[in-house]
């Protein structure tokens, strides 16, 4: 008996095959066939019916979708072969296993997994990610090669992400080299061929972005309304603080659940920046009025509280445009 293992990414495939009393000779530079028929090429699609949780902050995404394969031979198990790269938790139900007429054998199945992807912060929240789902071949491209079935893999008409816009599917087959041999020299130049289903998630619209941002706003707009209030009436002015303090401090915490750090998002670094800034300006502008109002200076605390809030209020008009024009850009 000789046992002959197929390598590929830190997987391991072990068959048993019957051989007569003597050891299979390397043809060239290839190590012996992992399998004693080789299933050449290999028709694959998908169906993809789902993308769901969609986590920035663990960088990572669930997909459902049905995969199907169609190949010469008996002796390759898609299933028990199914390689997802990255995937951090996979469940595979056998769909339908059939001999068509011409010869080839017929198997589709069911996948949901949560693959491990890098996921780019940085315009949060009106980030668009590339999701790539990735089925790689256990075997070496001599005796595997990915057909992606491109005319009947496409994306669900009606998948749905919450808060999400799922689109631009498309599939594709390529060769992937590692830097490993894998501890068989024999195999230093392998390649193995993966076939690649890629779809574009974006955030949809300003209603979310307002929902994310609903503190920040909230502190921002009772900063601004503090400025209305008569500088004389300073335990007022201190509520008002308290309260944009509280806000803006929970909607932190709501944005870091969100995303794994807020400050490497421009247009969320840009809003906490300015809603904590406007309460330190409020809270400084009030001490000052307070200072002058004890002096005698009543006139000229009014004037200093109006010039300060309406600088406060072009400078909350322009930091929107900005987050706008990163949102138009994005």
């Amino acid at each position: 008996m000789l046992v002959l293992l197929g390598l590929s990414g830190g997987w391991a495939n072990a068959q048993v095959l019957s051989t007569p009393n003597t050891i299979p000779t390397r043809i060239g530079s290839q190590v012996p066939p992992p399998m004693a028929t080789p299933p050449g090429e290999v028709r694959i699609g998908v169906f993809l019916y789902s993308v769901q949780q969609i986590d920035i902050a663990r960088h990572s995404f669930r997909a459902s979708f049905n995969v199907w394969w169609r190949y010469h031979g008996d002796d390759f198990d898609p299933i028990g072969t199914l390689q997802i790269v990255n995937a951090q938790q996979t469940s595979v139900i056998l769909g339908d296993r059939r001999k068509l007429p011409n010869g080839d054998t017929y198997v589709v199945a069911r996948v949901e997994t949560t693959i491990e992807q890098v996921l780019d912060t940085s315009r949060f929240p009106f980030d668009r990610h590339r999701l790539q789902i990735v089925i790689e071949s256990l075997y070496e491209d001599d005796y595997l090669q990915y057909v992606v079935d491109t005319t009947a893999s496409m994306l669900d008409l009606e998948v749905y992400s919450p808060g999400w816009q799922i689109t631009d599917f498309s599939i594709h087959e390529e060769r992937k080299k590692y830097h490993t041999d894998f501890g068989l020299p024999e195999r230093t130049n392998d390649e193995y061929s993966r076939a690649i289903i890629e779809v574009t998630a974006e955030h949809v619209g300003w209603a979310l972005v307002i929902d994310y941002f609903i503190g920040f706003i909230t502190s921002i707009l009772i900063c601004l309304l503090a400025f209305l209030v008569n500088p004389r009436l300073l335990p007022a002015r201190a509520t008002m603080i308290g309260t944009a303090v509280f806000a803006a401090v929970g909607n932190k915490y709501v944005v870091n659940s969100l995303t794994d750090a807020s400050f490497g998002a421009r247009p969320a670094t840009v809003v906490v920046i300015t809603a904590f800034s406007m309460v330190l300006i409020l809270l400084l502008t009030s001490i000052a009025c307070e200072r002058m109002i004890e002096a005698g200076n009543v006139a000229r605390a009014n004037r200093l509280n109006r010039n300060i809030g309406v600088a406060a209020a072009c400078g909350c008009l322009l930091v929107t445009l900005y987050v706008a024009w990163i949102a138009i850009s994005a």
